[in-house]
């Protein structure tokens, strides 16, 4: 009885000492991930063009969602906390980086999620805005710094040992510059000159959730392919943007937030363009 005792002790220890070590190896593997270094390449940024820059990169803010994250005053928040298991998800203050970061830092850092040390942002979904333009990054920029600075800086992310292991295992969100080249190839249907405003609009504000193509699971968040919008007539389809309810009356989900929080300021003329767009696209081979 003494032995089994002695050997159930060892094989304890054992798996102690296992578990610690993959911990630790764990660790320090994503620490070194989170930590890496990319090129910073140039990314130039003309000046803005012509008057109402401002106004133009609020509404941009708005329909992309910076200002979700970053709120409306832009000095950032805490945007997701999911526990000391999982993680607490800071946004930064942007009044704050607008003091030190150069127009170009901050298109590199929102169309490419590169820092200017090189570092990749994470929890920042850059691949949804690889596909603002020049003229749309001057605008949001001449928005972020007509905001006058205030606040804190925003602590740095805290990821815990089970978002470190999802990352580990690469079921987890990574860090934002890994998505960029897969979704810069990505495009959505070009159903023809009639609809080119409509699909570059749904190219920098459904990209997030539905993928640079619109057919779906954008940075795995489960949303359909965006030919679902053919089944909604145009009144139901502008209640869902406007509301975030569903044609079955029902709330779906991020949907919904994104809805409320985002796509309610788009004009009625932009979600009838928008609304054309999918349904020519639904007709077409993909």
């Amino acid at each position: 009885m003494r032995s089994l005792l002695r050997y159930a002790s060892f094989a304890l220890i054992g798996c102690i000492v296992v578990a610690l070590g993959l911990s630790l190896y764990v660790y320090a593997w994503t620490e070194h991930m989170l930590d890496r270094r990319y090129p910073v390449v140039g990314a130039a940024i003309p000046p803005p063009a012509g008057p109402g820059a401002v106004e133009r990169g609020k509404d941009l803010a708005d329909r992309t969602g910076c200002t979700d994250c970053h709120k409306a005053d832009l000095r950032g928040s805490l945007f997701a906390d999911d526990g000391w298991l999982h993680g607490r998800y800071y946004a930064s203050n942007l009044s704050r980086k607008a003091q030190i970061y150069s127009d170009e830092d901050f298109a590199r850092i929102v169309r490419l999620g590169v820092r200017p040390d090189g570092r990749g942002v994470f929890a920042m979904p850059s691949f949804a805005f690889t596909h603002l333009t020049d003229g749309e990054m001057a605008d949001i920029i001449a928005f972020m710094r007509s905001m006058p600075a205030g606040g804190a800086d925003q602590p740095g992310h805290y990821v815990g040992p089970l978002d470190r292991w999802d990352l580990w295992a690469g079921n987890g969100p990574r860090t934002a510059v890994s998505y960029v080249d897969e979704e810069r190839r990505k495009e959505p249907i070009d159903a023809g000159p009639r609809h080119a405003a409509a699909r570059h609009l749904t190219s920098i504000i459904c990209r997030e959730c539905h993928a640079g193509d619109l057919k779906g699971d954008g940075w795995g968040s489960g949303a359909p392919d965006l030919g679902v919008a053919a089944s909604y007539g145009i009144p139901g389809f502008t209640t869902l943007l406007r509301t975030g309810i569903g044609a079955d009356g029902k709330e779906h989900g991020l949907m919904s937030e994104v809805a409320r929080g985002r796509l309610r300021h788009l004009s009625d003329q932009e979600i009838a363009e928008i609304y054309a767009y999918l349904v020519a696209r639904s007709t077409l081979p993909r």
